[in-house]
């Protein structure tokens, strides 16, 4: 399995402006609530790969090593409380 890409396109234009490689398998794809940060779930690699959506740089990959054969499925952005 090669690793996936995510690749990230301009909400008004839709003009493609970049992409960035992640773990392996992405299933899912969710973002902060001010679209800065995205967290990609990938099955094969049992990661969550943490990218800045504007330098499309990562900024950190979460693993866990008991996901097992069940891989990282879903995501929910749950607010800090303050």
């Amino acid at each position: 399995m090669a690793p996936g890409r995510l690749t990230v396109f301009a909400a008004d234009t839709h003009k493609r402006l970049g992409d960035v490689e992640v773990g392996l398998v992405p299933l899912t794809v969710t973002s902060s609530p001010d679209g800065r940060i995205a967290y990609v779930a990938c099955y094969a690699s049992s990661t969550v790969e943490i990218v800045d959506l504007e330098t499309l740089r990562p900024l950190t990959r979460l693993r866990h090593r008991t996901f097992g054969d069940a891989g990282a499925h879903g995501l929910a952005y749950i607010p800090r409380r303050e």
